[in-house]
């Protein structure tokens, strides 16, 4: 997935300048370079920056001029790691990139969740709970969820997708007990997203994926429906815990709006019984 450096010029200086301090502060020693030659300039020199990255001399040395340039999440994760940034850092990088930010995570590329967030997704059990980004990706999920829904890990990367999960995953169809209303319902939420930013490549995947191997999705996309979010009430047939009706609730992530808790809450008390069977 492609990122893109600002649109504006000054935007482009300023990505070009953070880059330069960054590479400025480190020495050869800090990165494992032997050099014992004196140089004019402090810091790493571009050349060093490019080899430690596996981008060319050229490449990266337009991007420090400001060029309009496009940038790859895997060449952020590499200038992340061999520029020693830290996690602020990261998502500043990220940010003037106009990408979505791993620091929930892997601060070199890995989505996934913080230590405050992975304690809250633990504090909630077994209370089902994911966190999610824009596209609807899993970024990290409690014991109770993957008990709920499937193992994500062992998922394909790119199909660790909730959107993904409900219609192209088989048992989801039983294991939601009114599949047809609740995929319609996620399906238009991700739709009005999707449709607000048609540039993204990361919605263009997940549709394509979907299209080409999900039963019944074409059918769902076709009708163009849209939908803000609201607290509903989820019903599943589990096979564990048997029927469990959930109040699900979002929580928006401080650090980036686009990063969201989804968390399920039993409706009932026989649901609130079952629940510990999600984590066994």
């Amino acid at each position: 997935m492609a990122a893109t450096t600002p649109s504006s010029d000054s935007g482009r200086r300023t990505l070009g300048a953070f880059l330069r301090s960054r590479r400025e502060r480190l020495s050869p020693d800090d990165v494992g370079i032997s050099d014992s030659s004196r140089r004019r300039t402090p810091g790493l020199r571009r050349e060093e920056v490019a080899a430690l990255s596996g981008v060319s001399l050229s490449w990266y040395t337009w991007l420090e001029q400001g060029r309009d340039i496009k940038v790859s999440r895997q060449v952020l994760a590499s200038l992340s790691r061999s520029l020693r940034l830290s996690a602020p850092e990261i998502r500043h990088l990220y940010r003037l990139c106009d990408e979505l930010p791993p620091a929930l995570g892997d601060p070199h590329g890995c989505p996934g969740s913080d230590e405050q967030l992975d304690a809250m997704l633990r504090a909630l059990e077994p209370n089902p709970a994911v966190l999610l980004d824009q596209h609807w990706d899993v970024l990290a999920w409690n014991r109770a969820e993957a008990g709920l829904f499937t193992d994500f890990d062992a998922l394909p990367v790119e199909r660790r997708n909730m959107l993904w999960v409900i219609f192209g995953w088989p048992p989801a169809r039983s294991l939601m007990t009114h599949w047809e209303a609740q995929a319609g319902q996620v399906l238009a939420q991700f739709r009005m997203r999707a449709d607000e930013e048609p540039g993204d490549p990361r919605f263009a995947a997940v549709v394509a994926d979907l299209l080409a191997g999900a039963p019944d999705f074409g059918r769902f996309w076709q009708r163009h429906e849209v939908a803000d979010y609201r607290t509903v009430h989820k019903h599943f047939t589990h096979p564990r815990a048997g029927r469990l009706t959930l109040r699900q609730s979002k929580l928006i992530a401080a650090d980036d709006p686009r990063i969201h808790l989804l968390a399920r809450f039993p409706a009932d008390e026989s649901t609130k019984d079952a629940l510990a069977l999600l984590v066994e």
